[in-house]
Parts: structure tokens; sequence; C-alpha cells
């Protein structure tokens, strides 16, 4: 039903990715110089060498080859660069390519993360290697919320990423604390939502309690913006 509808809505969603019909000048600036920015970054070679190691590892030790793409990789990056996080909460991983393409931003940047269930170990060590004294790993959601909000620099707004949930419980407990850190302009970004997965049923429920900010998707991410000087609004896009 999700890919009927996308088919239904690109004609809009691709006019609205270039621009027209949007007033907001954050939203405007986000969506064309973030989201689909087309212009190299600094960071995007060593993206690209961290997704190719996962890639040729996922072959011989993983059972499957399901990594990021190398364009979500890179937006990801670009978001993070946008925001510059200096403190940073991941929710789930496979080989870690996001997690350090987000890291890659700013060399003071501290993540904490609880993995998951999806994690393939090995190749996750090896991807994750050099940046080992910039991750806090927690065992389970409340460990990680809890040293989150130790390290978590004081005004800084809060940057979260969540690719996978492993379970029901897991999802209520991280339900609260994603709506207090949008209430306090904090950044939320939800992937993998396109299938029906506990994330995307967080970041339903999420999107239908917020009352300000926005939220960017292509039916595959969802990037919502806490900032309480922004109109509550949806943004369908082609990025």
């Amino acid at each position: 039903m999700k890919s009927i509808k996308r088919i239904l809505t690109s004609f809009n969603r691709y006019k609205r990715s270039k621009g027209f019909g949007v007033h907001s000048p954050f939203a405007f600036y986000f969506i064309i110089n973030v989201l689909r920015e087309r212009l190299p970054y600094y960071a995007y070679a060593n993206i690209e060498l961290r997704r190719n190691m996962a890639l040729n590892l996922s072959a011989r030790i993983s059972r499957h080859r399901r990594v990021i793409s190398i364009k979500n990789a890179k937006m990801l990056f670009r978001i993070a660069c946008y925001f510059t996080p200096e403190t940073i909460l991941q929710i789930g991983t496979t080989y870690g390519v996001s997690t350090t393409a987000i890291l890659d931003v700013e060399r003071r940047s501290k993540l904490v993360i609880c993995p998951g269930a999806e994690t393939c170990t090995p190749i996750y060590k090896k991807v994750t290697q050099r940046y080992g004294d910039r991750i806090i790993h927690a065992e389970d959601i409340e460990s990680a919320l809890k040293t989150y909000r130790e390290i978590s620099v004081a005004g800084g707004a809060p940057f979260i990423l969540v690719n996978s949930i492993d379970t029901d419980n897991d999802a209520n407990i991280l339900y609260p604390y994603l709506m207090d850190a949008l209430e306090n302009d904090g950044v939320v970004i939800f992937r993998n939502i396109l299938k029906p997965t506990r994330v995307s049923a967080l970041n339903n429920r999420v999107n239908d309690a917020l009352n300000h900010g926005m939220t960017f998707t292509n039916g595959k991410i969802a990037i919502v913006v806490g900032r309480k000087t922004l109109p509550r609004q949806i943004f369908n896009l082609w990025f």
C-alpha cells in the first residue's frame, strides 16, 4: 500500500523537492541545501571507503548484504553537518556505516549507541575501529538513554538516529524520550520506515503527537526537526 501511495504522489513530492510551494525559509534551505545537496563534502571519500569495506566483508561474513546506500549515508552526514551535534544517540545498527558517517562531522563529537539485535558484530567492529574512543556502547535502551543524558552537553539540542528497534517495550521506553527531545529543539531521524516495523510505528506515533516542528520524509526516512519556532508541517519529498 505504501509503495502504491509513493507512486501516486511522486509528482507532487518531486515538485516539493525542488522547492515549489515551500514557503518556510528554513524548510526551503533544508530541502535544497541539505537533503538534496549534490556538491561533494570533505568526508565523502571516507564514507565511501567504509561502506565498501562493509559490503566486501558482508559478502563473506554476513548472511545478507543489506548495507545503507551511499546516498543515504552521505545524507546522514549532511544532516549532522547542518546541526553539528556534539553528542549523538543512535538506536540500532547493522554494520556501523551510519554511525561513522555522523561522527565524521566533528572530531570532538561522541555517540552513545544501543546496537541492537541486527548488528553484525565482526563487521561493525572493523568499520568503527578508528572511532572506538568516541563511541559509548549500551546493552539496552534504558542504559543508552541514561548515558546519553549524562554526557549530553548542557544547552545542546538532542540529536537522535533510530535505525531499528528490537522489542515493543523498547519502543514504549523510547517514545517519551523522543517527545521530550523534540520539545527541547531536538532532531530525530527515523530510518527503514517504508515497511511496517516498530520504527515506522514509532515514527507515526511521534508525528501524530507533535504540535510544532517540521518533518521531512520520502517514505523511507523521516527527519523530524523539533524547533519550537517552526510551525507543524510535514513535507513529503523526493530525496
